[in-house]
């Protein structure tokens, strides 16, 4: 099959364009021929070089890409409820049991996205399984969400997104007339907003890095927009609309090497939650003893799992489907497999070229 390969060096010339294995398919699993992935920011993190020392060599060469949607086009033995031909959302997370694993302990009271042996597809740790970024990935049969016609693939590929938002505020548990910022405008921080306006959060600050990122968190639902950077003093801004008190609560979405956690804790009341969702390169300050002194928790939020008893894949799916999160307007560029140089160059610059979510159409 045709794919994107990634052989574990720097970005441009780690990555090439040619044939790569199609994957066989095993009982309990299917073979889907992929429509759409987008450009997640965790896969450039990888190409840059700043995550690859996450990367074993045993998982090169790599074929990235979790977030995908496409058609099913081959059925594994045992695997119920799907046909070729499907149209199918695509959970990547895969942990003990679809791995043919005895559960761990994390497994088996539902958090599987905190098992030990975790592999996500399209994610060069763990267990290497080719992802969307080749013409055919491969996903266990309970990882396969059919969809309804009313869902686009562009949306579909944008739910692994939007689950982890589902994730973050169902850690949060945002009470009613709870004040809420959320830091980094990027689709991470738009699906947070969409996420904590289905929530019932009626006063979102919304801080983002650039102009046009706060005009669409703005179109989204954020009630205030503060536009971030060190002379700008977002904090200093957050405690002035607060009356000097603070937030109640602050979704970190940024990550990186920046200062985000240290910026978010300005910003809370004391007792106010922190809720992590950036993927952070390494170690970043934080000053504990202002830490301790507010008594604020901070939560991390892990990709997704089960909330109450419910896929959180499966929430993000049915918010898409009812018009409670609008994802279609957040894919700004789009290209062919081809394009793939312009493709990832379009998505390193984002700011450049006012990029929310760049897609491939397979």
């Amino acid at each position: 099959m045709k794919a994107l390969i990634w052989d574990g060096g720097k970005w441009p010339q780690g990555i090439t364009y040619g044939e790569f294995q199609r994957p066989k398919v095993p009982p309990g699993w299917a073979l889907v021929e992929s429509r759409r992935t987008g450009i997640c920011g965790s896969d450039l993190h990888y190409l840059q070089g700043y995550t690859r020392h996450l990367v074993p060599d045993s998982s090169l060469p790599a074929v990235m890409g979790h977030e995908t949607t496409g058609i099913v086009a081959e059925v594994g033995e045992g695997v119920e409820g799907l046909e070729i031909g499907d149209r199918v959302g695509l959970e990547s997370l895969h942990a003990c049991k679809e791995l043919g694993r005895r559960p761990c302990a994390m497994c088996q009271i539902g958090m599987y996205n905190l098992c030990h042996g975790l592999s996500i597809v399209g994610v060069p740790i763990g267990a290497m399984i080719p992802g969307g970024y080749g013409q055919y990935s491969l996903f266990h049969g309970t990882r396969v969400f059919k969809l309804p016609d009313s869902v686009s693939f562009e949306e579909a590929a944008l739910l692994d997104t939007l689950a982890c938002t589902v994730h973050a505020v169902n850690l949060g548990k945002p009470a009613l007339g709870d004040v809420v910022a959320v830091v980094g405008c990027g689709i991470i921080g738009i699906d947070t907003i969409q996420c904590l306006r289905a929530a019932g959060v009626g006063s979102i600050i919304a801080v983002a890095k650039y102009d046009w990122q706060g005009e669409f968190a703005r179109s989204y639902g954020a009630t205030e927009v503060i536009l971030g950077g060190e002379a700008r003093k977002p904090a200093a801004q957050v405690k002035r609309l607060t009356q000097g008190w603070g937030v109640d609560q602050v979704y970190e979405c940024v990550g990186g090497e920046t200062d985000a956690m240290q910026e978010s804790l300005a910003m809370v009341r004391p007792g106010g939650r922190l809720i992590m969702e950036g993927v952070f390169s390494g170690s970043r300050p934080l000053d504990l003893l202002k830490l301790l002194l507010m008594e604020s928790p901070i939560l991390p939020s892990m990709c997704y799992s089960h909330h109450l008893g419910k896929r959180e894949f499966q929430m993000a799916l049915d918010m898409v489907a009812r018009g409670a999160a609008e994802q279609a307007s957040m894919v700004t560029h789009r290209f062919a497999a081809d394009d793939w140089r312009e493709a990832f160059q379009v998505a390193i610059d984002k700011n450049k070229h006012h990029a929310v979510k760049v897609m491939f159409e397979l």
